[in-house]
């Protein structure tokens, strides 16, 4: 689901693959259990060092210290996303099959080659008792679970106060009480000469997608028990159509040339350079404000946090971390490895690492790390007056949906088609999951 900014800096990432070991010689007698893995985690990926931090973790533990692994990297979450839908349709998936955004989870559960976890969460009552049945039942299939989820995710709008400030705007201590005075700021960011909002169209369109999911769970209690429903097939109601008709008007007044056909990297890049005044995303992003290599030092003490119009939040589980095993041994090493990385101190390792929101509902925030990190406080502040939570289209929809709202965005931004017929285009993919 989320959308992170990747720079492609290693050469061999340029060609697509590359392929290493981290081989561990145990102490004891116990035999050696090789798991492969594609890892997307790699290079400047907000979660690299995080994961290296956990494969290494992980050998040092009793269950892990007969674990080897095998990896083959991909640097991008797309790239990593077809690939395995690629081996779901046709090949081996690796042992660990981690989430990389898209919802796979009933792809890859009714192509019969990820394992039923379930047994191992009954096994392990403690372990279960750190997931929600919401987060659980995302991840269930024909009512076998068959991902661990990682996180939860959240989004709301970053904003440049600077750029706010030169446009004479005051920003909403929270959110912006209607979407018409969200546009209005538009307006006057646009006469000051200020791009308003970042957006995309090309590989599944993160940014315009959170937009539109706003759009939709904001209006009214159709549109926030639309936006909440999952995997819907009819796309032409009120709701989605009204969506879909101010999408096309933020593609042509609100936002930059590229964004039409463009991907997220390069529209990251256009508001960490101070060229886009408004920036939909997670807490995930706010380690990429201090990283020099992608923002101007500073940058982050330009960013403000505020909710989407109307008090709205996006808020879903996220689809769990899947295991591709099928040797008795390498599953158990699998699920051992998931057990590990959501443990609750590496839940917090992670927020504090990743900015990843915890899965569990419980944990105790260090205050140490609120009191160093101003604007990870703020997330944990202001998620509790969202009003409106909704889903999101890369957690709710069918994959070939997802597509088709990729594929057709450059012709409602060109007015190829009415955002009636776009919204007739997505109920039509939708439909084929039903033959």
């Amino acid at each position: 689901m989320k959308r992170k900014f990747v720079k492609r800096v290693i050469a061999s990432a340029l060609v697509g693959i590359m392929a290493m070991s981290l081989p561990v010689y145990a102490e004891g007698d116990g035999e050696k259990v090789v798991l492969n893995v594609i890892n997307y985690h790699v290079g400047t990926d907000y979660a690299a060092d995080y994961y290296a931090y956990l494969f290494e973790e992980f050998q040092k533990t009793e269950e892990g210290k007969n674990v080897e692994f095998n990896f083959e990297e991909i640097p991008t979450t797309d790239a990593y996303n077809q690939k395995i839908k690629l081996l779901i349709a046709s090949g081996d998936l690796p042992d660990i099959v981690f989430n990389g955004g898209n919802n796979i989870t009933e792809l890859a559960a009714k192509s019969g080659k990820v394992a039923d976890l379930t047994p191992y969460f009954e096994e392990d009552p403690e372990w279960k008792a750190l997931f929600d049945e919401t987060s659980l039942e995302f991840n269930t299939v024909d009512g076998k679970i068959y991902g661990v989820p990682v996180s939860k995710e959240i989004s709301y709008i970053y904003y440049n106060k600077e750029l706010f400030e030169q446009a004479g705007i005051e920003a909403p201590e929270v959110a912006y009480e209607s979407w018409d005075d969200f546009f209005a700021a538009c307006d006057k960011l646009k006469e000051a000469g200020i791009t308003p909002v970042g957006m995309d169209s090309a590989d599944s369109g993160w940014l315009t997608n959170l937009w539109m999911s706003a759009l939709i769970g904001t209006n009214g209690e159709a549109g926030n028990e639309w936006m909440n429903t999952m995997y819907p097939t009819d796309f032409n109601t009120p709701e989605v159509e009204a969506a879909a008709e101010t999408i096309q008007k933020m593609f042509q007044n609100y936002t930059t040339p590229d964004a039409v056909g463009g991907k997220y990297d390069p529209m990251a890049t256009h508001f960490f350079n101070g060229e886009v005044a408004m920036f939909p995303n997670g807490p995930w992003m706010i380690p990429d404000f201090s990283e020099t290599e992608k923002a101007p030092e500073g940058f982050a003490d330009k960013i403000g946090i505020m909710l989407m119009p109307c008090k709205g939040m996006e808020m879903v589980p996220t689809p769990g971390d899947m295991v591709g095993a099928k040797d008795e041994a390498k599953i158990k090493a699998a699920v051992d490895f998931l057990k590990f990385e959501t443990s609750p101190e590496n839940q917090i390792k992670a927020l504090e690492m990743t900015g990843l929101q915890p899965v569990s509902n419980d944990l105790e925030i260090p205050s140490e790390l609120t009191e160093s990190d101003p604007l990870m406080a703020q997330v944990l502040d202001i998620q509790g007056k969202a009003e409106m939570t909704y889903g999101q289209n890369q957690a709710y929809w069918y994959q070939n949906t997802i597509d088709a709202f990729s594929t057709q965005l450059p012709e409602l931004a060109y007015d190829n088609i009415t955002p009636k017929e776009f919204c007739e285009k997505l109920t039509e993919s939708a439909a084929k999951n039903q033959e």
